[in-house]
């Protein structure tokens, strides 16, 4: 029977548009509730033919380096989420680190952080505080957590949980790397081990939050790092993943690259009755 693995990013509390009882997401993505419900019940049906789980968690402090509450405006206040901040707004003061002790190492690492992004023709995003470490919202959407204890009970093997995100200087959105390492943080640097977790299966199931942000750049890095037969392994759960909003057409955009390159792309229900098909013949 073919290795089948299944790799689950960032399906966390705080981006689904459905909240546990008396917590309100901090970041919440159109869609992301029922994706998860859809990936538990891909896992519930045909779990038995899945061999390995692989679960991203968004793991942040209070301060960190892209959150809105981290920076302030030439007025003294936090600017508004969503935000973008440029170098060239930075140098003219329109914005700048928040906190009582900002060290000129700091003010230079930004600006140059800045920089380098804008090399990169990146755009530098504030984001409101969220996923962060101990609170609710960094948890898996409990259905999803149920689906994967019942797995974790029938297979009688761990599900692999995976944290990024926890550097404060640096943003995380793939699975594998940070957008620009930090040299002495080995954390925000290409994670081998994980890669060589994926090139070992025939099969790799990619699903998650969001599709515009960290599924897309975790499928980028699996394409520009793996093996080159690790492509042909791939299926994009497309119906359980959605983009923050906003970002809609760069998805699209991105499926049809994936398409181009023989990139297969797929529904959870299809993807079901093929394991559970294979699972019966053995």
């Amino acid at each position: 029977m073919a290795n089948t693995q299944l790799l689950i990013i960032d399906a966390q509390n705080d981006f689904c548009d459905h909240a546990p009882e008396e917590y309100a997401p901090a970041l919440p993505v159109p869609g992301a509730y029922q994706d998860c419900l859809r990936l538990a019940q891909l896992i519930e049906q045909a779990g038995l033919a899945i061999n390995g789980v692989i679960a991203t968690l968004d793991t942040h402090h209070m301060i960190d380096l892209a959150h809105n509450s981290s920076w302030l405006t030439e007025d003294g206040v936090a600017p508004p989420p969503f935000s973008r901040v440029t170098a060239t707004d930075f140098l003219a003061g329109r914005y700048r680190l928040a906190g009582t002790t900002v060290s000129p190492e700091q003010n230079d690492y930004a600006l140059n952080y800045l920089q380098q992004l804008e090399q990169m023709q990146r755009s530098f995003i504030l984001w409101p505080p969220h996923c962060l470490i101990g609170t609710p919202g960094h948890n898996l959407n409990p259905e999803l957590a149920q689906a994967l204890s019942h797995w974790e009970t029938r297979t009688s093997k761990p599900v692999t949980l995976v944290q990024k995100g926890e550097n404060i200087w640096t943003e995380s959105f793939s699975a594998l790397k940070a957008v620009i390492p930090a040299p002495a943080d080995p954390a925000t640097q290409l994670n081998q081990a994980v890669l060589e977790m994926l090139a070992q299966s025939d099969r790799l199931l990619i699903a998650g939050q969001a599709s515009s942000h960290c599924v897309k750049e975790t499928i980028s890095d699996i394409l520009q790092f793996g093996a080159a037969e690790l492509k042909r392994k791939l299926v994009i759960l497309t119906d359980c993943m959605s983009p923050v909003s906003g970002f809609e057409a760069a998805v699209e955009q991105f499926f049809t690259e994936l398409r181009a390159q023989d990139i297969r792309l797929a529904t959870s229900a299809e993807i079901a009755l093929e394991l559970v098909s294979e699972n019966s013949k053995n």
